[in-house]
């Protein structure tokens, strides 16, 4: 079945797309989470982020499915890195916030990921978001040689240790485990509590 999708619509995201994500039988992609769960705290124009991901995408279409994942995963990570020059900021919820990530071209690198993916797909490249014990990626490959893109680095064959990949609940897991420590240590006790809220109601089987 295909995966439920956000992005049709030129209107204002409302808090609510979250739980319509969670009542479909399919797991939801990467990008649509993450745009779900900043809709629950700030409003976001779904058209907006969608037109700028298209735009970003269209750079990826002379990629061919001829081309093998290193080549694949070297352009998109070129894009990230060179053109658009994307970089890692851990220091704020903003980070984790989907279209913010987006605009400002920095963010938590589990968001970033997330942007790098849904870049791809769209652009007809098989990507995945990653973990490995020290970081989040995007991911171009098979399980035995995987080439991971990291938006600061040049992207490379499987690091040394284990590597998971993650459907589109673990990585709202994780994103909202993240909210919940930033609002926790700003002091924000309401945004706090709907991110626990918004996280428990995650399937258990997804990220035990």
């Amino acid at each position: 079945m295909t995966e439920p999708r956000l992005w049709d619509t030129p209107e204002a995201t409302k808090a609510g797309a979250f739980e319509r994500l969670l009542a479909s039988p399919c797991c939801p992609g990467p990008g649509d989470i993450l745009l779900a769960i900043t809709a629950e705290f700030r409003p976001v124009v779904a058209g907006r982020v969608s037109f700028r991901l298209d735009e970003l995408a269209r750079r990826l279409f002379d990629v061919t499915p001829a081309d093998d994942a290193r080549t694949a995963s070297h352009r998109l990570a070129a894009l990230l890195t060179d053109e658009l020059r994307f970089r890692t900021d851990e220091s704020s919820v903003d980070g984790l916030w989907f279209d913010a990530v987006l605009e400002r071209r920095a963010g938590h690198p589990l968001a970033v990921a997330a942007v790098t993916a849904e870049i791809g797909l769209r652009a007809g490249l098989a990507v995945g978001i990653c973990s490995t014990p020290t970081g989040w990626y995007a991911g171009i490959g098979e399980p035995d040689r995987l080439w991971l893109i990291d938006p600061v680095v040049d992207p490379g064959p499987t690091p040394t240790g284990p590597v998971r990949s993650h459907c589109g609940h673990e990585v709202g897991f994780a994103a909202l485990t993240g909210i919940y420590a930033r609002l926790v240590r700003d002091g924000d006790e309401s945004g706090a509590h709907r991110a626990a809220r918004l996280r428990g109601r995650l399937p258990v089987s997804r990220h035990a």
